[in-house]
């Protein structure tokens, strides 16, 4: 046999030989080194994937993870360890081993078809004052005119069209389309203005700003916005543009701290771990909100948040 095709041949049983040894450690220690190769691979910050992909290698090498046989287990345990690092790490375990394949970034957890848009309660209350309630940012195709979502934030902002002032509560909003956000922000602002985060990913930027504007924004109507420790994400995001363009006045407790979108990851074997592929600047501020969470300009219990807003409201309009 020629050396050409000796060497061939021995690079290509090492090669079998190194992925029968992959597939075979099906241990905490696989499962790690399968972790850390998607954060390799996916993270925004290509450089810091990498580190910090070494350090679990390096720990798993040196046996940190081997006690942790049950796959919650490891699970909770590497979130644990991963999220101080990026608040939207997460490594999950199911029995079922039915998790979503990560996508670019956009919304910020895995979106359902939503009729409601997002809106839990919309009222107009004493005083004339808008009261808007979302549990979540509903994902909608700007090219589809007929998007249950777009159509319940368009009847539900022409409902309080004609209030004096405004209230978005978004407490306990855990996040989701970017869509829904730049939508939503531009209702309050100029159509000319362009205080809209710009997200960077490994090989593009683009930015939160809608592809279409809400057709009637209000400008000048007084707005506040409710925020709590379980506001995340794309909610954050709402609060943040609109606080940093000086647009609203924020009221509750600072939210959450992840700023980072993403998708979530199948590395096999039941597990799934989320990685942010893209992190947001803002052209106000030059940063964004991730770690620190987003600072409320009236710091309150969130139980009394909305209280406070109300006076402020019926006193400042």
């Amino acid at each position: 046999m020629p050396n050409t095709l000796r060497r061939a041949a021995a690079l290509l049983i090492g090669a079998v030989l190194a992925a029968a040894v992959h597939a075979a450690d099906t241990g905490p220690r696989g499962h790690v080194d399968a972790v850390a190769d998607a954060i390799a691979d996916h993270y925004f910050d290509a450089a810091r994937g990498q580190r910090i992909a070494d350090d679990l290698r390096r720990d798993a090498d040196a046996g940190r993870f081997d006690a942790l046989q049950d796959p919650v287990a490891l699970a909770d345990d590497l979130t644990a360890r991963l999220r101080p690092l990026d608040r939207h790490f997460r490594v999950r375990w199911s029995a079922d081993g039915d998790a979503p394949i990560a996508g670019a970034p956009g919304p910020r957890r895995p979106m359902e078809p939503s009729t409601s848009g997002g809106i839990v309660k919309v009222e107009v209350l004493p005083g004339n004052i808008g009261y808007l309630q979302l549990d979540q940012f509903a994902h909608f195709d700007f090219d589809d005119a007929q998007a249950p979502a777009r159509k319940a934030i368009d009847a539900a902002l022409a409902q309080l069209s004609a209030t004096d002032s405004m209230i978005v509560d978004v407490r306990n909003n855990r996040g989701g389309s970017p869509h829904m956000v730049g939508y939503l922000v531009s209702a309050f602002v100029a159509a000319s203005a362009d205080p809209y985060n710009r997200f960077h990913t490994r090989t593009r930027t683009f930015s939160e700003a809608p592809a279409k504007r809400y057709a009637h924004p209000r400008t000048d109507v007084p707005l506040y916005v409710l925020i709590n420790a379980k506001t995340g994400s794309a909610a954050e995001s709402f609060a943040y543009t609109l606080k940093s363009a000086g647009r609203a006045t924020v009221i509750g407790q600072p939210s959450a701290g992840a700023a980072n979108p993403g998708g979530i990851i199948d590395i096999g074997d039941g597990f799934s771990v989320f990685v942010s592929n893209g992190t947001p600047i803002n052209p106000n501020t030059g940063g964004n909100w991730e770690a620190t969470g987003v600072a409320p300009d009236v710091a309150v219990a969130p139980e009394t948040a909305l209280d406070v807003a109300l006076l402020r409201a019926r006193k400042n309009g």
